[in-house]
């Protein structure tokens, strides 16, 4: 709508804008439900100079017969049929329950033409007509037909760790967070392409998405609001209260000539200057995808200051709940979740992401919600239906590919249509180097930005698209990201309950759709470590024998990280005289690792009232403890060392050359690389703060996943099967038993191995002590009876 107003110069005495909207009812009747007002114009001003250019163009471009928007494609001759959609009213799909993920290709949403199209899929004729004469063929590249299979013997592989790392979407995800140094440099590397992370809400670095229009609040009308409404509250407050909802819209003021005044008097017609390229105000369908990747410091609401999250989603009417996936005793989850729906806009505007709180008995608790408008991000010319990415990839099979449904070189004309520039042209310069001018400004490529990943320079087509999505990057579009929303309750108005990171894609129903992107959370793959305690040597001595001789009845336990109930011991090697233990003994640990982060899984209640585990993921870290047994008292720790099986030190050859400067040396390497190890590791004491030496450990430490322990199998201790490798008992010296339960073996080998000769020249001493006692005694007697008889 137009106003022709007679306005002062100075805008301090401009009457404010009244917008007034209407229900309008059967019989005539036409309520006032609200007005919205604005009082400032300074930010709506535009010059005459640039309405004149932009009108000239719009023109032009409408005399080539292109269409002036171009973005909401042709919705009436194509639909979208799938089989995971529900034939409901919803038309709701969510993954990975109703969209198999795990194969990126079975996520494609397949597009079928109506009667009467071509039976070729192709653009839509809104997007045919703003990208004419396109000789770069579809944004997707068909995979070529594979070569003919040839028998023949071919070695396997061998597995880059790095390749691993980088194998899938979350490795990006975890490099934008910039917590791993390893992880960056491979990136920096390999060049690979990188998602932004954005630390708050999408609209507060792109200004809101108002370059095409603005969300004006409508407040109920002043006859229908109580004194005691607007006296008892705040102003902010009661603001909020009496808004009735949005009106969207643009704005301009603008001063005209007189001969233009004169002109719309005659015609009985408004100037028709800047809003010639409005979008179409029909319907348009749209398939939304909300990416939510994981949760950050969610509010806990049980009892032990934990929660059960899950997410809900609601567009429109139509509502999903995922609460049958809820992560248990977690306030930082990772829900790795999809969401896919069909929306209407602008009906279905407005997307809210709620995070619950499971309970199992009672109602389930909002922890927080939050909302996004589609609709302004799928009309912004800064493509924010989709983030761009730092590289164009056509190749299939490639995790990185491009996934939006238009190629960079066709975004960046449909950008300078929107914001009424010429259409960008390709040129070489004089050295050959390609140029692209847009709106006046020549762009060449930057050095190194078309070298990154696998991209093929050499192609003049692929050359196009990369400097086009070059430009368009520089022009402030919006990259491939996440972003982090903060979640907030009524109930706590104003007060953060957490935040999400996460991120949503808009498509129109009448394009080629791409196919979604699989976030779900990395599986654990199952290991078994075995571990083989062997020998120790130069354990300290703690005890003293009734001889005065030092000694020690070792053992050694380990357990993984978090579970330490579930420990595995050797036997104990009684009274060590030299600090030397002999065991040959072996341990087995079946354990689930993310191979990526190098985590292992710990399922374990964290409460005994806990009905179900909590997962946490911790660092695959062994323990190794060297006590001695002591039968009246708790045993004594002598040393232990903490190994972590992705950063082992390498182990010493000899015991001789072990110590403690293993740990300082850079000398380490992962067990799940190397599989296989042996040698000596010390043991410490760190009671006083400072490490000290206290023994050595010789073990041997394998790690072999699920299907290798089924075709290696080994027992625990000397068990059957005992293979891989066969463990004899250990020899151990005389002196190694149980005093309690050997009494006479105690003083075989304490006393008579000893004290032999002592005590056989005691006992006969003895003997001859009583014989003369014996005789002394008698003899008296003896000797009476000899005289008087």
């Amino acid at each position: 709508n137009y106003l022709d107003v007679m306005l002062p110069e100075e805008e301090l005495y401009m009457p404010p804008i009244n917008i007034r909207v209407f229900d309008n009812r059967n019989f005539g009747f036409t309520p006032l439900i609200g007005v919205c007002t604005i009082k400032e114009y300074s930010k709506y001003r535009t010059s005459l100079q640039a309405l004149q250019d932009l009108k000239d163009h719009l023109d032009k471009m409408k005399e080539k017969g292109s269409d002036p928007l171009g973005v909401a494609g042709d919705t009436t001759t194509e639909t979208i049929t799938e089989k995971d959609l529900s034939d409901g009213e919803d038309r709701a799909l969510m993954s990975p329950e109703g969209l198999d993920m795990t194969d990126v290709e079975m996520a494609v949403i397949e597009i079928k033409p109506s009667p009467g199209s071509k039976k070729k899929m192709g653009k839509s004729s809104s997007t045919r007509n703003l990208i004419e004469n396109d000789e770069l063929g579809d944004a997707f590249e068909a995979d070529p037909k594979p070569p003919k299979k040839e028998l023949a013997v071919v070695a396997e592989p061998k597995v880059d760790p790095d390749d691993v790392l980088v194998s899938d979407w979350w490795s990006k995800y975890y490099e934008s967070l910039g917590t791993d140094p390893k992880l960056q440099r491979i990136f920096n590397q390999r060049k690979l392409p990188k998602i932004k992370m954005y630390e708050r809400e999408l609209e507060e670095y792109f200004d809101g998405f108002n370059d095409l229009m603005e969300s004006y609040p409508i407040q109920r009308p002043d006859n229908e609001i109580s004194e005691d409404d607007s006296s008892s509250e705040e102003e902010d407050d009661a603001e909020q209260r009496h808004r009735v909802g949005f009106f969207k819209g643009s704005l301009k003021v603008y001063r005209i000539t007189d001969e233009m005044y004169e002109e719309s008097r005659e015609t009985k017609e408004h100037p028709q200057l800047l809003f010639s390229n409005l979008p179409t105000n029909t319907s348009v369908e749209v398939l939304v995808r909300v990416y939510v990747v994981a949760g950050i410091g969610l509010t806990a609401l049980d009892f032990g200051g934990t929660a059960d999250p899950y997410l809900e989603l609601k567009c429109g009417k139509t509502s999903i709940s995922d609460k049958s996936n809820y992560i248990t005793k977690d306030l930082n989850p990772v829900f790795g979740r999809l969401f896919q729906i069909k929306a209407k806009l602008p009906r279905d505007s407005h997307c809210t992401i709620k995070v619950y709180d499971h309970d199992l008995i009672g109602a389930n608790d909002l922890i927080g919600q939050t909302t996004i408008d589609l609709e302004d991000r799928f009309l912004s010319w800064r493509r924010a239906s989709c983030g761009l990415s730092q590289q164009y990839i056509k190749s299939r099979g490639n995790k990185d590919r491009w996934r939006d449904f238009l190629k960079p070189l066709d975004i960046l004309k449909r950008t300078c249509l929107l914001k009424g520039w010429v259409k960008p042209a390709f040129h070489r310069s004089n050295n050959g180097e390609l140029r692209l001018v847009v709106n006046g400004e020549s762009f060449s490529p930057k050095k190194g930005a078309l070298q990154l990943g696998s991209t093929n320079t050499t192609d003049s087509r692929t050359e196009k698209q990369q400097l086009a999505l070059q430009v368009l990057h520089e022009l402030g579009a919006v990259p491939e990201h996440v972003e982090t929303r903060t979640l907030y309750n009524e109930d706590c108005p104003g007060i953060p309950q957490g935040k999400l990171h996460m991120w949503v894609d808009i498509f129109p129903f009448g394009d080629q759709i791409p196919p979604p992107i699989s976030i779900n959370p990395r599986e654990p793959q199952k290991f078994v470590l075995r571990c083989i305690i062997y020998n120790t040597v130069d354990v300290i001595l703690e005890d003293t024998n009734i001889m005065g001789e030092q000694m020690s009845d070792i053992y050694v336990k380990t357990f993984l990280e978090g579970r330490k109930k579930e420990s595995q011991e050797t036997d104990v090697h009684f009274r060590s005289l030299t600090g030397e233990g002999n065991f040959n003994w072996r341990m087995c640990f079946d354990m689930e690792l993310i191979v990526q982060e190098n985590k292992m899984i710990q399922k374990k209640k964290g409460k005994f009232w806990h009905v179900e585990k909590t997962t946490k993921k911790v660092d695959p870290i062994l323990y190794v403890e060297v006590y001695d047994k002591d039968i009246l008292s708790r045993d004594d720790l002598l040393g232990s060392c903490e190994l972590d099986l992705t950063r082992l030190p390498a182990p010493s050859k000899s015991s001789q050359e072990c110590s403690l400067d293993v740990y300082e040396r850079d000398n380490f390497f992962s067990l799940f690389e190397r599989k296989k190890i042996s040698g000596f590791w010390p043991v410490y004491s760190d009671v006083l703060g400072t490490r000290e030496l206290t023994g050595k450990v010789e073990m041997e430490l394998e790690i072999l996943t699920e299907e290798e322990a089924v075709g290696r199998p080994a027992g625990t201790a000397r068990n059957e099967p005992n293979t891989n490798p066969t463990l004899a008992p250990p020899e151990r010296p005389d002196t190694s038993f149980n005093w309690f339960t050997n009494p006479w073996k105690v003083f075989k080998v304490l006393i008579w191995r000893r004290y032999k000769w002592h005590i056989l020249i005691g006992v006969i001493l003895i003997l001859l002590i009583v014989f003369a006692v014996l005789m002394f005694y008698t003899a008296p007697e003896a000797i009476n009876s000899a005289i008087w008889n």
